[in-house]
């Protein structure tokens, strides 16, 4: 029995020398045991990046796995079969939290490698979608069950809007934070009302004041 594994949001290192990334190795190991890992199989990048100084990100799906909660990393490849360093190994297990925006896009609004920051950027894109669920209900206006399998335009981009503040807020929490004896810095209060009233055509019930 084979597993099918997906690896979603991968970017390889920028390259300044003119030279592109062409190919991806996808390698199964057991941990971060250096001398587990295997070649599954080598994927072509396509199209290759035209400006390898900005690589896109990229998707990946093998249908080689060996079993079930295996680990996974990417090795990317250029032409002259020179290598870039492994990424950073993530477990293939069972997510039952669907996001509603991509980890790739949360990654360019903030500014961040969404390879080697992929957990954190999921914990607060799942963070939010949760929020959103909350709003919504267990259905919307037009019955459709949550969580959603096809997120609407606007759950999208309130999710990636929400995740981007629980973001910030890790570095600087809502609310005032003490600097000094006598010095005081306000911070953005928390903003959940606006999301509410960007959701509220999604809500097909309403609490009793």
């Amino acid at each position: 029995m084979t597993v099918v594994v997906s690896l979603e949001d991968y970017r390889p290192a920028p390259r300044y020398d003119g030279t592109a990334w062409t190919d991806a190795i996808i390698q199964e190991g057991t941990a971060f045991d250096e001398q587990s890992w295997v070649t599954l199989e080598t994927q072509p990048l396509s199209p290759v990046d035209s400006d390898p100084e900005n690589p896109a990100y990229r998707n990946f799906t093998t249908i080689l796995g060996t079993a079930e909660e295996m680990w996974y990393r990417i090795v990317f490849v250029d032409s002259t079969l020179a290598t870039g360093l492994p990424t950073i190994p993530v477990q293939n297990i069972e997510d039952d939290r669907p996001i509603y925006a991509p980890v790739s896009e949360l990654a360019q609004l903030l500014r961040v490698n969404a390879t080697t920051r992929h957990d954190a950027l999921m914990r607060v894109l799942k963070s939010a979608a949760e929020e959103i669920d909350h709003e919504i209900g267990t259905a919307d206006i037009s019955g459709v069950a949550l969580p959603y399998s096809n997120p609407p335009a606007i759950a999208r981009e309130v999710n990636l809007e929400r995740a981007v503040e629980h973001w910030k807020q890790e570095q600087a929490p809502f609310g005032i934070i003490g600097i000094g004896d006598d010095t005081q810095v306000y911070t953005a209060r928390d903003s959940w009302d606006r999301h509410a009233h960007k959701l509220a055509i999604l809500k097909g019930s309403w609490g009793i004041a």
